[in-house]
């Protein structure tokens, strides 16, 4: 079977391998690509060979049956390949293990979210990460790291680490969260939301680990081997001591580089399109594959879905909830903090460019959003800050290519991608 009669999609967690069942069960025949070793995405991350991995029960049954599915449909699954972007003839650029060029009928971007974390002084200083990245080394390995380890900034994923921590023997010293969530607002939330908050909640209790609210993470700095984190909290400036640092503001839909005027039919599934969390994946995800499938087949387009709806109306409590509380201005942060860590681009740096920098000035003079990780990162902070909307981030590539995955790509110039 060609490529060409396939369709393409990117992304296999929840919501991409949810696509595929849907597309494959309306006879179109799927390809499904993943930058990960194995299938799972964040929220399903498959542990290291001989690692104990992590996360809820309910989380692990609802994977297993989607594999279950996966698996029964015979869909192919490529890992540890990238996907770069569409060109004008609907090409699309594979790298990594899986390299080469194909012509997809549809495309699914099932690319999942991006973590969003709030410049402070210090926030690139080694032993810091985002608590994103700590959860992915839970999940993969099974085992929480040494030392005295400190959550800060805001949103339930905090919360949820803090307990993954917990449970595997060393709990946080503190968590310092930017809202105050803690209020009655909390029962209006979907039972399953209420169920799992408890859960983590009893096992921060046990574990005696300190929850600060309205409390917002300054600075940090590093003298030899231990971090010191100076948090504003109610009562005044408050100095912890700790070995790791984890960070987090929320998240974003992780929808950075890809234009949109794509030749080939395309939809978005799960994060990437709206930032809805986990429940709202394999709804989310169906209803991509459905769409899609209704487009290429000349059918009508399907009924919006309630379960997509009723997690956006979840997940707009639960951003409500957790609103941060008296922050402080970006604006007021010293100098020489970073904004693109990919590059050690500072505040100062941006002033620079004077009050009203054009995209040119921010991204080939300041060098903003130019990195590894093409503006992920900072260029919510790069736009509030220069009075801009975007970074003209829509282009492909979605992320810097390897030159070697391009010198082993097949020779097209007599148009066979075969």
């Amino acid at each position: 079977m060609t490529d060409e009669a396939r369709v393409l999609v990117v992304g296999a967690g929840a919501a991409g391998l949810a696509a595929a069942v849907a597309l494959t069960e309306a006879g179109l025949p799927v390809k499904v690509v993943d930058q990960a070793r194995a299938p799972g995405g964040a929220v399903h991350r498959q542990p290291l060979p001989g690692g104990r991995g992590a996360g809820t029960a309910e989380h692990k049954r609802s994977f297993a049956a989607l594999l279950k599915k996966v698996h029964a449909a015979g869909i192919e699954i490529t890992c540890e390949t990238g996907f770069a972007g569409l060109d004008h003839t609907g090409t699309a650029l594979l790298t990594g293990e899986g390299a080469g060029l194909l012509r997809p009928r549809g495309l699914v971007l099932a690319t999942g979210a991006r973590e969003l974390v709030q410049p402070r002084l210090g926030w690139t200083l080694p032993g810091v990460q985002t608590a994103g990245a700590l959860q992915t080394r839970l999940k993969t390995l099974g085992v929480a790291p040494q030392g005295r380890i400190l959550l800060a900034g805001n949103g339930p994923l905090l919360l949820a680490v803090g307990a993954e921590l917990a449970a595997l023997g060393n709990p946080p010293i503190v968590i310092a969260l930017g809202g105050r969530p803690f209020s009655l607002r909390g029962m209006r939330l979907p039972l399953p939301y209420q169920i799992e908050a408890a859960r983590h909640l009893a096992r921060l209790l046990a574990a005696r680990v300190p929850v600060l609210t309205g409390a917002h993470l300054c600075a940090i700095s590093r003298h030899d081997d231990m971090l010191t984190a100076r948090i504003r909290t109610r009562r005044g400036l408050r100095e912890f001591h700790a070995d790791l640092l984890g960070l987090h503001d929320g998240i974003r839909p992780n929808d950075i580089g890809f234009a949109g005027n794509s030749p080939i039919p395309v939809e978005h599934a799960g994060d990437c399109r709206e930032a809805l969390g986990a429940r709202a994946a394999l709804a989310d995800g169906r209803r991509a594959g459905l769409a899609l499938s209704a487009q290429l087949l000349g059918k009508p387009a399907p009924a919006p879905c309630p379960d997509v709806a009723r997690e956006r109306a979840a997940q707009q409590r639960l951003a409500a909830l957790f609103a941060p509380v008296d922050v402080p201005p970006l604006a007021d942060l010293p100098a020489d903090t970073i904004l693109c860590r990919c590059e050690g681009r500072t505040l100062g740096d941006l002033r620079a460019l004077g009050p009203t920098p054009t995209v040119r000035q921010l991204r080939l003079t300041g060098r903003f959003a130019m990195g590894a990780c093409q503006g992920r990162f900072c260029a919510e902070w790069v736009t509030r800050l220069a009075g801009r909307n975007d970074l003209g981030l829509a282009r492909m590539p979605l992320r810097p290519v390897p030159i070697a995955d391009l010198l082993t790509l097949p020779d097209t110039s007599d148009g066979d991608l075969a």
